[in-house]
């Protein structure tokens, strides 16, 4: 070669050298052990439950007053607030009360105050109700700190506790059995419980069932409920008897080498056999016990428990639902004396058709039983709103919200000052996912806002029992007082008692303390507004960004950008409040990815609840993400071009169940925008995934299957519904470019380990190179609580998308307490 040629060459080397070096801005070349250990510190599980007082939790007493928990600079306090009289100061003396319950049970050696099982009012003096030892509680008088001990009659929490506390139910060899707390009697209610058709047992589509048959998951009568005046129960009895059993194949056991093959009770999309629900009744007395049909069709609707009672306690009023076209919902009132039903309400949409746009959340509807009223949400005028009815002839009395925003819950309702409290999205400039408290007058009116500041009200009425929530009460037995949580991205939760009258402050409760937050490292991320692929449709964002990012001194090309995605149509993900955003439930590491020295974004894309039902709706017909992949593209090129120094050449995505479906959709479909993907747990296809109408993924993805002649039953092994086709990933294996790694567990019944190893055969078949990472022995949870694979993906990404070497060998701790979300 020539001096000028080796001349160019060395230019030309020099030119491309300083280009990659452009490219690559800041990164280095590899990561230590101590960028991973500062990055672990700020992992949500590590962070999980270390904001002090985030949050109150009431016990309301008859008189307006109530009593909570709270974190003490050296342990639990517990604390008496008065809204009346605005005050807040310690429900008992600590040092006193220890002392009586020692001198009443010196044997049980009691270190400090456990919280109370129970606070009662007698006379106007307040008695606590405490665990002692393993026979005996101490019933104890908080005004003359004396204690006495007595038999315990608190039921074990696989227990389901009558109203008055003098009895519970349990299940024993399928059946339902009744104990006297204070004789310890039993007796049995039901007797021709049998396997996958007992009464009060937990049902195999619950997606608990390997654990429940190895004895490691346990939980109180399921989808049972006692009557107000605890003369009757009502329940749900699930027939999964002509379900085809579905193997689950562990692998690995941990005693012996023999793979172990669980067989769980799982319908899939299209089968002939699907889980079967009938309603029954048991009068506790005789124990005459009445089977209720539910009209051919129709199931029960799995996210809502009983509604209410008529005042008499003979009827009760639940909600039964079919998912085809039209989807459909009916109220239905039940008379349990001779087990017929009468319809109240009918919704109906071509589409979803929900009691609350969140299915997670609990209903958004409330019986007014003294009135003969019912509070409904409907979302029938394209924005999720409420509805006035008469339970005795469904005739509509009137609306009581409307306009192009959304109810989110209802809180509470006064029926004396015929007064409802509810929480909604976007009737107020910004956010439309910052959540506010409002009144409404049952007789009419419009809402009246009592929380002004611009932040996320985190008020509700509990998790869905879809989830095995709990309700919860924030307004006041008296209707005057309501809590208030709110929180910002940058600001943690503040808890307020406020007036329901005009939302005044009547006391200030708690401000978390997030400095155990703050010293490990976390910092707050950015909540942005972005156009959708449409470029007319707002969205909203939440991004985390590297410690030291500076929008002056970011180089170009120096940071790659990670896509944190979910998608899934049941909840938004984009964190808006405090807490979420420090210890998120899914997706998580972002703040541990960011700190790596990823831009890392979430964002709440079309297809996802939260705003209107056309938004909630463009995840429903066809491939359920497609729509979000396009909005997440064309956000991301809009946050790179408001944010210097984002490599648009360097875009990762990853993402768990939904988001394992999402992100391996993403580098499929886009293969030309993400480079990088680690899907772990998804539902790549859904003729693979359970079906049905009790617990099946077409009530929320696509209705019911369409098999053209052969209907919603699949006439042979291979046949796909031509309405989920296009929500299969394997279809698009060919299309892949990038570096993927798929993740599965296989002992995960949510989403069925078969599903992503169908989508290695497309990719063997398209002859596409890619990763898999088996994990044995793990369930759903993994993404959340396995530390190998949370390593593995940091170090995919540092390695294939940022080019650096991760530290070799690196552990991660496992978390102190496994979190069990549920999706």
């Amino acid at each position: 070669m020539s001096k000028q040629g080796i001349g160019v060459a060395m230019a030309m080397a020099l030119v491309f050298g300083l280009a990659a070096m452009a490219t690559a801005g800041a990164q280095p070349a590899k990561l230590s052990a101590a960028d991973y250990a500062r990055a672990e510190k700020v992992l949500d599980y590590n962070l999980r439950g270390r904001i002090k007082n985030a949050q109150v939790e009431p016990h309301w007493l008859p008189d307006g007053r109530f009593w909570y928990r709270r974190d003490g600079e050296h342990g639990a306090e517990f604390l008496l607030v008065d809204p009346a009289a605005r005050s807040r100061g310690p429900l008992f003396d600590a040092a006193r009360l220890h002392a009586a319950m020692s001198a009443a049970l010196p044997a049980a050696k009691i270190e400090a105050v456990p919280t109370p099982i129970s606070v009662r009012l007698e006379n106007g003096t307040l008695h606590a109700r405490l665990a002692g030892d393993r026979k005996h509680e101490l019933s104890c008088d908080l005004a003359a700190y004396r204690c006495d001990s007595v038999p315990a009659t608190t039921p074990d929490r696989y227990w389901l506790a009558s109203p008055d506390g003098r009895s519970a139910v349990f299940v024993r060899e399928h059946n339902l059995w009744l104990r006297d707390l204070h004789n310890g009697a039993e007796r049995a209610l039901t007797r021709d419980g049998e396997a996958h058709f007992g009464y009060g047992e937990l049902p195999d589509f619950a997606l608990h069932a390997v654990p429940t048959q190895l004895g490691q998951w346990k939980v109180p009568p399921f989808a049972v409920t006692w009557s107000p005046d605890g003369k009757r129960l009502l329940g749900t009895r699930y027939d999964e008897r002509k379900v085809e059993p579905y193997p689950m194949v562990e692998m690995a056991p941990e005693r012996g080498f023999r793979p172990q093959v669980h067989y769980i009770r799982l319908g899939l999309l299209g089968d002939r056999e699907a889980a079967r629900d009938e309603w029954y009744s048991v009068d506790v007395e005789s124990g005459a016990t009445r089977s209720i049909r539910l009209p051919q069709g129709w199931n029960g609707a799995i996210e809502a428990d009983v509604l209410g009672w008529s005042p008499d306690n003979r009827r009760a009023y639940a909600v039964i639902a079919r998912y085809d076209h039209p989807a459909r919902m009916r109220l239905v009132e039940i008379d349990l004396d001779d087990g017929s039903l009468r319809d109240v309400i009918e919704e109906r949409s071509d589409t979803r058709v929900q009691l609350n746009d969140f299915i997670y959340s609990r209903p958004a509807v409330r019986v007014l039983a003294g009135s003969n009223e019912v509070v409904w949400f409907s979302e029938r005028d394209g924005w999720g709103h409420l509805y006035l009815y008469d339970l005795r002839d469904g005739r509509m009395i009137r609306r009581l919200t409307a306009g192009d925003w959304l109810v989110r819950d209802i809180i509470g309702v006064d029926e004396d000052r015929r007064q409802l409290y509810f929480t909604a999205g976007g009737r107020e400039p910004g956010d439309p996912y910052q959540r506010r408290l409002y009144r409404v007058g049952l007789d009419g009116g419009e809402p009246r806002l009592l929380t002004p500041e611009a932040a996320d009200h985190d008020l509700d009425s509990g998790v869905s029992v879809i989830l095995g929530g709990k309700a919860l009460d924030l307004l006041s037995p008296t209707g005057e007082a309501v809590i208030d949580n709110y929180s910002t991205l940058d600001a943690p939760p503040r808890t307020l008692l406020r007036s329901t009258r005009d939302g005044e402050v009547l006391l200030e409760l708690e401000r978390a303390d997030a400095s155990a937050v703050l010293e490990a490292g976390w910092q707050a991320p950015q909540r942005i507004r972005l156009k959708a692929a449409d470029s007319r449709t707002d969205l909203y964002a939440t991004v985390f960004l590297p410690p030291g990012y500076s929008k002056e001194r970011a180089k170009p090309g120096q940071y790659p950008i990670v896509d944190a995605f979910y998608g899934g149509p049941q909840v938004t993900n984009a964190s808006v409040g405090f807490v979420e955003a420090a210890a998120a439930i899914n997706p998580i590491s972002r703040s541990s990815l960011s700190a790596l020295g990823f831009v890392v974004i979430t964002i709440d894309a079309r297809g996802t609840p939260g705003r209107s039902q056309a938004f909630h709706d463009a995840s429903y017909h066809g491939g359920f993400a497609d729509v979000q992949v396009d909005d997440h593209v064309a956000a991301i090129r809009e946050l790179a071009a408001r944010y210097p120094g984002l490599d648009l050449d360097r875009v990762g995505v990853y993402g768990h169940s939904a988001g394992g479906h999402a992100s391996a959709r993403a580098i499929l479909r886009r293969p030309d925008f993400y480079k990088v993907a680690v899907s772990s747990a998804g539902n790549h296809n859904q003729q693979g995934m359970y079906g049905g109408g009790i617990n099946g993924l077409e009530r929320i993805l696509g209705g019911a299957p369409d098999y053209g002649a052969s209907g919603v039953l699949r006439p042979s092994p291979d046949a796909v519904p031509a309405n989920y086709l296009a929500n299969d990933n394997a279809v698009l294996a060919a299309n892949l470019r990038g570096k993927l790694m798929l993740v599965y567990g296989d002992l995960d019944e949510n989403a069925l380990p078969a599903v992503t190893i169908q989508l290695t055969s497309a990719l063997i078949k398209a002859n596409k190179d890619f990763d898999l990472l088996y994990l044995p022995n793990q369930n759903h949870e993994l993404f959340r609580n396995d530390a190998y694979y949370t390593r593995r993906m940091w170090d995919y990404f540092v390695e294939h998308l940022m080019g650096a070497k991760p530290p070799k060998d690196y552990r991660l701790q496992a978390p102190a307490k496994p979190g069990e979300s549920g999706f």
